[in-house]
């Protein structure tokens, strides 16, 4: 009993701390430029806005090792004949320190923090330099690679927190500004607008729900904040779409909305648990709007047996047009309401099912995952993999991998392998199955099934 109340109060005291967030959720009065000879400056926004964006530096420790081809090559006794001791290439890894830089935004007067995940992953310190010039070493409180998202706390007095708007209420069109610390040059702000909302298969995270900007957002922005004309958080910007490295006017910001739902799971639970249905999901193209007399919406294929979507009622076939009165239009955007109502959640699917419309009720479960980094087979080298319920799904992937180049991705959900050994199609439920699957294969020798936001391809590997 005595154990059960330490873990109680352990649990307690590490995660159970309160978030309180500054919210605005009116809308914009949107008025049309006037010509009166009064003159638009964005200043007064920028004015309130600064002092809630920061600058991150972070520092971490990273091995690297000679290839070894290398290693083969430079031992090979010949060379050796020749350059004797300075052919000896050490066979430990080699460590070092990498720094790189970043933004954050202020979210709470008691010093909470929100960034992207790949500006504090792996750093082993981590400096927070406020608009006037103080610096304070932050303490990493939770992160989502799903959202790529992560939490940081500084000590601190006198912050000032961000105004934080609801995304879903953003048009496309509207004007914004993107303020951060691009290139370590220090606190920037670029104007743009709204491009479009809701992009959901850009391949950067497992959960995407983009905004997109043109508002230029460089090397350093990320993790700063995308505002809108009252100063307000519609989104934290987070990536680029780039040939060369630099603004092409296509940039992408996380929703605040999603934002605030990570950030309250990890300061007051650690983790982000979210809600899953348990379905096979498509999209609906040309030829199923004919096949079932419908254009919007998302097909369900398959239902796992006890799932919630189960004890909901749904059957393959059904095509979900709404949850909670809100439209869905395509897999992705299903994806993202369930996963983001959180565990537990009771939700109410608006239900296309033969010719008619029906209402379903859900209480959604938890999504539990178990992660690996694929080792030791050969096709998957270069590949983390995530087991969701019964799904192998592909957490991230090294862009130089042999997967990354034939067209596995980030997000891909493998549902059927075939190899020449099988012969036919075999579902795959567990990490464990891909890889016996796999064992001992060459290239070529393999067919993955896949799905992502409701398309279904096939990739050879």
């Amino acid at each position: 009993m005595k154990k059960i109340l330490i873990a109680s109060s352990l649990a307690i005291a590490l995660f159970g701390a309160n978030i309180n967030l500054k919210v605005d959720n009116s809308s914009l009065n949107r008025v049309a430029p006037n010509t009166n000879g009064s003159v638009l400056s964005f200043a007064p926004i920028v004015q309130k806005v600064i002092p809630s964006v920061v600058n991150i530096s972070t520092e971490k420790i990273v091995e690297t090792r000679i290839p070894e081809q290398f290693r083969r090559f430079f031992e090979d006794p010949f060379f050796k004949k020749f350059f004797g001791p300075f052919s000896n290439i050490p066979n430990k890894p080699q460590k070092r320190k990498e720094y790189a830089l970043g933004s954050g935004v202020i979210l709470t007067k008691d010093g909470y923090i929100v960034t992207n995940y790949h500006v504090v992953s792996g750093a082993t310190k981590i400096i927070v330099k406020l608009h006037d010039g103080r610096k304070f070493k932050a303490k990493l409180i939770g992160t989502d690679p799903k959202t790529d998202l992560a939490v940081i706390k500084i000590d601190a007095k006198n912050l000032h927190p961000i105004t934080i708007a609801n995304s879903d209420k953003v048009k496309v069109g509207d004007i914004v500004l993107a303020v951060g610390n691009p290139f370590g040059l220090g606190e920037t702000v670029t104007q743009g607008i709204v491009s479009a909302k809701n992009r959901t298969s850009i391949g950067l995270n497992a959960y995407e729900n983009f905004i997109q900007t043109d508002a230029a957002i460089n090397p350093g922005n990320s993790g700063g904040a995308l505002v809108d004309l009252k100063g307000r958080l519609i989104g934290i910007n987070s990536a680029i779409i780039s040939r060369s490295g630099g603004n092409n006017g296509i940039g992408f910001a996380i929703p605040s909305n999603m934002m605030k739902f990570v950030v309250t799971s990890l300061v007051t639970k650690g983790k982000v648990v979210r809600g899953y249905l348990g379905v096979v999901i498509s999209n609906i193209d040309p030829s199923k709007a004919k096949l079932y007399g419908i254009s919007k919406g998302v097909l369900i294929i398959k239902v796992e047996p006890n799932s919630a979507a189960s004890k909901a009622g749904l059957k393959p076939g059904d095509i979900i047009v709404a949850v909670d009165g809100e439209e869905v239009n395509n897999a992705g955007e299903l994806r993202n309401k369930i996963a983001f109502k959180g565990a537990g959640a009771e939700v109410k699917l608006r239900v296309y099912r033969n010719g008619k419309y029906i209402t379903l009720n859900a209480k959604l479960e938890a999504l539990k995952t178990k992660k690996e980094k694929i080792e030791n087979i050969e096709l998957l080298k270069g590949v983390t993999l995530s087991q969701e319920k019964n799904h192998v799904v592909v957490e991230n992937i090294d862009p130089n991998s042999y997967p990354a180049q034939v067209g596995l991705k980030k997000g891909d959900k493998i549902l059927r392998v075939k190899t020449i050994k099988t012969g036919k199609w075999v579902e795959v439920h567990t990490i464990d199955e891909l890889k016996k699957l796999l064992k001992g294969l060459n290239r070529g020798d393999v067919l993955l099934e896949v799905e992502k936001n409701g398309e279904i391809s096939v990739i050879p590997l």
